[in-house]
């Protein structure tokens, strides 16, 4: 496996410890087909969400035209150590206007769950929507079985904003999304408990 190594990323837009992120490239295509094929949570409406190599570069193709204003910023998600796409994460929706946007994620490897990636993940996108993009409440939906990803929003400071009844359709009867939304404000006194967990977490790394 190549060593990129901090100093050596790919276009990096947001940097954390482990992770960053970067725009989309053509040769991730693959790595996203790939990834599409491995069995995803219980709590997946439809199971597999199957994708071709191709498929995904004409995705990615499309992302290269969309600007802000067209809704929709998605990003790969990368390890810092050696550039591995593992997961893409973004912002939909987006109304610049009234500062709100919808938060989504992707991470379907089981290699790379429940280690903390996809909430360093959701630090940094959070950081680009509320810093960069000066947006001043972000939703995030999850299927109401998915409990993992509720306590996780509950944890970085989301609160319930809402229920949208029978809306799937999963083992012969409907289940409910969850609506939970974040505030500027609440992403400020979140982001400060995370930076210093962050630091706590270096210096038991150093010690």
């Amino acid at each position: 496996m190549k060593q990129v190594g901090r100093w050596n990323m790919k276009n990096p837009v947001m940097v954390s410890e482990r992770v960053y992120l970067r725009p989309f490239e053509v040769d991730d295509a693959k790595v996203l087909a790939e990834a599409s094929h491995y069995e995803t949570d219980t709590f997946m409406e439809r199971g597999r969400d199957l994708g071709s190599p191709l498929a995904y570069e004409s995705y990615i193709k499309e992302l290269y035209e969309k600007q802000p204003t067209d809704g929709e910023i998605q990003f790969a998600v990368c390890l810092t150590e050696n550039d591995e796409c593992i997961g893409m994460i973004g912002l939909e929706f987006v109304d610049l206007i009234n500062g709100v946007a919808e938060t989504g994620s992707w991470f379907h490897n089981p290699e790379y769950r429940n280690k903390g990636y996809g909430t360093e993940a959701k630090h940094l996108i959070l950081e680009y929507a509320f810093h960069r993009l000066h947006l001043e409440r972000i939703i995030s939906i999850v299927f109401e079985p998915n409990t993992r990803s509720a306590a996780a929003l509950a944890k970085q400071g989301y609160k319930p904003a809402g229920r949208l009844k029978y809306d799937g359709l999963k083992d012969g009867r409907y289940q409910d999304l969850l609506v939970f939304d974040l505030l500027r404000e609440d992403w400020l006194s979140y982001r400060e408990q995370w930076r210093a967990e962050q630091e706590r977490r270096k210096q038991g790394l150093q010690a």
